[in-house]
């Protein structure tokens, strides 16, 4: 969770930045790349955390067909720090232009095309700006996935027609991604900055920027400083270094933001879990054989998010959108999304890991009679085989979100050595927490004098910020960090032990 009080400031800097661009302007914009033809915004404007979209049709059109439509995207300037970086990654990952593409001239991926960028404000609008193709589709959510006789049968069991044709297309997806290895882990982008993406060849286009996620901006917006240790251009040659850097930029997290939300006994269980979730990466999960690669290219939203992928009424997939989060990582984070049940990764971490793994089974079958039909060596099926069973797909994506790795380690990880059955009553659960657990979690932090003075400086911030949000928020009372006692567990306090069946 972000700081509230960055939040809102970003939120209003956001407002004030979308109510300042003159449609008019971006439609001067896109006519100058199209000879000049008149255009006119057909949609309303649609903008989300990072982007603002315009929606242009040229007109008159063509007799025999329909007008050609363009999106004009503008990053959020106001509440987007790196604009430029990302930006190169995203164009350098997914441009068609003729002697500038990489993804769409080695794999089949549907992409739009783009026409023209600007990563600066020296233009026309004087903002920075990509224009592509519009492509018109839905979602799976308005698709109704996973509702209806469509997405779900009435034994559960069995994938339907939908399910197994939805299957059959990432699986092309995720075997055309798992070709492409690179030499380094990092991002995508032009080495030399004299050199432009609509002139350059293929091979031009490099793994020179550093890793650049989601979590990364969202350090740096709320001033984290997260470039200190991973800095621009930075690329690793290694999956631990890799996988070290993401934990340092967990670890910074924890560290830096004043607001985690947490009563004393929810600090002793963070700190717990995230030594711990730490120790269970290097010895357990992360495989020492692949540590020089293969490195392969993910598209960084995909995972966690299906607003990324357009389909028509048929439930043909016609576009994969916003690579600008697109990274290159070893082959381990390239996993079976975790919205293939319908659900998010909470979903999965708070008890549905078996329903998501027969999930994965038929995707996986998927990607087996995929590999075989293009007659390719099994390669993701093979490295998707312990996926069936484990944990990999949510352990993968909470090391690129930090915020998720607490509860997967309680749920997922520690819950391994306590397992719930049907026979397990909550005054069980409770006695296990009093008697096993918190003695474990607080005999971590007493024994070390460093964790101790952690702690209680997180308390005293956290009390700050409390104060601090009151003044901004005009609000009547002020937070309080809460002091309980093992006694008082409540399984649905932020960062303790989840054991919800």
């Amino acid at each position: 969770m972000g700081n509230p009080i960055t939040q809102d400031k970003i939120k209003k800097a956001r407002e004030r930045f979308v109510h300042s661009i003159n449609p008019d302007d971006v439609c001067h914009l896109a006519s100058s790349f199209r000879d000049d033809a008149p255009c006119r915004v057909f949609q309303p404007v649609r903008h989300g955390a990072f982007n603002i979209c315009f929606f242009v049709e040229f007109y008159p059109p063509p007799a025999d067909k329909g007008p050609e439509r363009w999106v004009v995207r503008i990053p959020m300037l106001s509440s987007l720090p790196l604009v430029e970086e990302k930006m190169e990654i995203e164009l350098a990952t997914v441009s068609y232009l003729p002697l500038g593409r990489y993804v769409s001239e080695k794999t089949t991926i549907p992409i739009p095309k783009v026409h023209a960028y600007s990563l600066t404000a020296n233009n026309s609008i004087g903002l920075p700006f990509t224009i592509m193709d519009y492509v018109e589709g839905q979602n799976l959510k308005d698709l109704g996935f996973r509702r209806g006789r469509n997405w779900v049968k009435l034994s559960g069991r069995i994938p339907t027609a939908a399910t197994k044709h939805l299957h059959r297309q990432l699986a092309d997806v995720y075997i055309q991604l798992r070709q492409l290895e690179f030499p380094r882990i990092g991002a995508l982008g032009l080495p030399s900055k004299g050199v432009s993406l609509t002139t350059c060849h293929a091979d031009d286009i490099q793994v020179c920027n550093r890793p650049l996620s989601l979590e990364m901006v969202l350090q740096e917006s709320e001033g984290l400083d997260p470039s200190t240790m991973i800095k621009p251009k930075q690329t690793y040659s290694t999956s631990r270094e890799f996988v070290d850097a993401l934990m340092w930029l967990a670890d910074n997290k924890l560290d830096k933001s004043p607001d985690l939300i947490l009563d004393e006994r929810g600090a002793m269980s963070v700190l717990y879990a995230a030594h711990h979730f730490k120790k269970f990466i290097n010895d357990t999960w992360l495989h020492g054989a692949a540590n020089n690669g293969p490195f392969v290219l993910m598209h960084g939203d995909m995972n966690l998010l299906y607003s990324n992928l357009l389909f028509d009424k048929d439930y043909n997939l016609v576009a994969i959108i916003d690579w600008e989060w697109s990274l290159i990582v070893p082959a381990q984070f390239l996993v079976p999304p975790a919205w293939l049940t319908g659900g998010s990764l909470d979903f999965i971490i708070l008890g549905s890991t078996s329903w998501f793994n027969r999930e994965v089974q038929h995707l996986r079958a998927a990607v087996k009679d995929r590999e075989a039909a293009l007659e390719l060596q099994p390669r993701l099926s093979d490295e998707w085989a312990p996926m069936e069973t484990g944990n990999s797909s949510p352990i993968a994506s909470a090391l690129l979100c930090p915020e998720k790795a607490y509860n997967v380690y309680w749920d997922l990880i520690f819950k391994a050595e306590f397992p719930i059955t049907l026979k397990t009553t909550e005054a069980d659960i409770i006695e296990r927490y009093c008697k096993v657990i918190f003695p474990r979690i607080s005999q971590f932090v007493e024994t070390s004098e460093d964790r101790k003075a952690f702690l209680a400086r997180k308390i005293q911030e956290q009390t700050e910020f409390f104060e601090a949000e009151k003044e901004y928020f005009n609000l009547l009372h002020v937070r309080k960090v809460l002091n309980e006692s093992p006694q008082r567990y409540s399984s649905h306090s932020k960062g303790s032990p989840l054991f919800d069946n």
